[in-house]
């Protein structure tokens, strides 16, 4: 349990610390769409892939912005409240988003540009969107209006609330399959956190390990669901098929992995992890193949590189630095090392895990006080045009998603503990 919680309190601290620290890009192309002292953190790709929607501080408190995808023409959407997890409904017509506006938290529905605003979700409690059906119809969301979270499911202008789950244990984060026809969530109805599935037979567990499961994505075909996993001890990266079964892991050597995602093709992975079980670990992000196969680290540096999301022709990755947006353009071909083999990991409470071999190419050494060679960027202020630069310095990727920024101040303790440590670290080296 102590190794579980230092872990845990590891994962957040890294979300917190992202916001202070810069890093280095080695491959592709970047474009700094933000250039400001305050934090902004990318929230969602438009369905036409002309826009970027996110949250700031810029004005005083988090609020709901909207850019180009090049930085210009940047708009406030909301203002008055705490503003997160913003999503684009898939006619890309809609935003759906969390709010505070009105004490507590509750799902908000507003026009793309920002007008219209409409309150879904009234209750006293805490109401916490999470994810649009694939048609836009229907809003998923979890509430602890019963006095734990469950998950409830709503018409996209409000009506016809449903109460899913009813177990005492907390169920967090439903995401429809791309089916429309399941529902994957966390929940710890088992002691620790599993993922379920949901569909019109029932609830069905996907994981049993003793250690915690987390689900992270489906793949767009909707056969399978990528997941994390500290069954070894550390959180890697599974994936298993969406009825649970053929569970496999695609690494083993990372001490961290802090989330993942399927390309919009279903053949690539990206992913922010950290292979170094010590202090002087820094998150990146990687990609690799579905199978686990041609893994490559896209960044590098001494910080941390949080949250990568795919651009849906499967081109770019986006990602949050120093506290500003960028997004990578990936390089059309990629070579990879001769395949290594990882070695699985322990573990109890299910069937044997099999591991795929796995290629890891690491990008160059890249010295922290110098700027990293790459192609131009574009350093973009707020209301200007975008003013092309010949360096760029990226940093960490991330946004404080949902209901895991209601308990990051709890780990500030732990952050300044382990910043005081890798200092005392690097002064020791020297």
């Amino acid at each position: 349990m102590t190794q579980k919680m230092f872990v845990w309190g590891i994962l957040v601290a890294c979300v917190i610390m992202e916001m202070f620290l810069a890093s280095a890009i080695t491959d592709g192309k970047v474009i700094k769409l933000t250039n400001d002292l305050t934090f902004d953190s990318f929230s969602t790709w438009s369905p036409d892939g002309e826009k970027v929607a996110f949250f700031s501080n810029r004005s005083g408190i988090w609020d709901a912005w909207m850019m180009n995808t090049d930085g210009s023409n940047m708009v406030q959407l909301t203002e008055g409240g705490m503003t997160y997890n913003l999503k684009w409904s898939p006619c890309g017509t809609k935003i759906a988003f969390s709010w505070n506006r009105s004490g507590n938290n509750d799902v908000w529905i507003m026009n793309s540009d920002g007008s219209n605003k409409v309150q879904l979700t009234t209750s006293p409690a805490n109401d916490l969107f999470s994810s649009w059906s694939p048609d836009g119809t229907k809003i998923g969301f979890f509430s602890d209006r019963s006095g734990n979270n469950d998950i409830w499911v709503m018409n996209s202008d409000g009506s016809n609330k449903v109460h899913l789950t009813t177990n005492p244990a907390d169920d967090w984060g439903p995401v429809w399959s791309p089916s429309g026809d399941k529902l994957a969530f966390d929940s710890t109805r088992s002691g620790n956190r599993d993922i379920f599935v949901m569909d019109n037979d029932g609830k069905t567990q996907l994981t049993t390990n003793e250690d915690d499961d987390l689900f992270q994505d489906w793949s767009p075909d909707g056969r399978k669901i990528a997941f994390l996993s500290e069954r070894s001890g550390k959180l890697n990266i599974g994936v298993m098929n969406s009825d649970g079964s053929n569970k496999v892991q695609l690494t083993t050597d990372m001490w961290l992995v802090e989330s993942v995602a399927f390309s919009p093709d279903g053949k690539n992975i990206a992913f922010s992890g950290c292979p170094k079980a010590d202090f002087t670990c820094n998150m990146d992000i990687w990609i690799m193949n579905v199978e686990g196969s041609n893994r490559m680290q896209l960044t590098t540096g001494e910080e941390f590189d949080l949250k990568p999301l795919w651009s849906l022709d499967g081109k770019k990755i986006a990602y949050t630095s120093d506290g500003n947006i960028y997004v990578i353009t990936l390089e059309d071909e990629i070579t990879p090392t001769p395949t290594t083999t990882a070695t699985p990991p322990s573990g109890g409470g299910e069937a044997p895990v099999t591991t795929p071999a796995v290629n890891i190419t690491p990008s160059p050494p890249v010295t922290p006080t110098t700027s990293p060679a790459v192609t131009p960027g574009v350093h973009v202020t707020p209301s200007t045009t975008p003013t092309p630069t010949t360096t760029s310095t990226p940093g960490p990727a991330g946004k404080i998603p949902g209901y895991e920024a209601i308990i990051a101040i709890s780990v500030l303790l732990v952050l300044a503990y382990v910043m005081r440590l890798k200092s005392w670290i690097k002064n020791k080296k020297r």
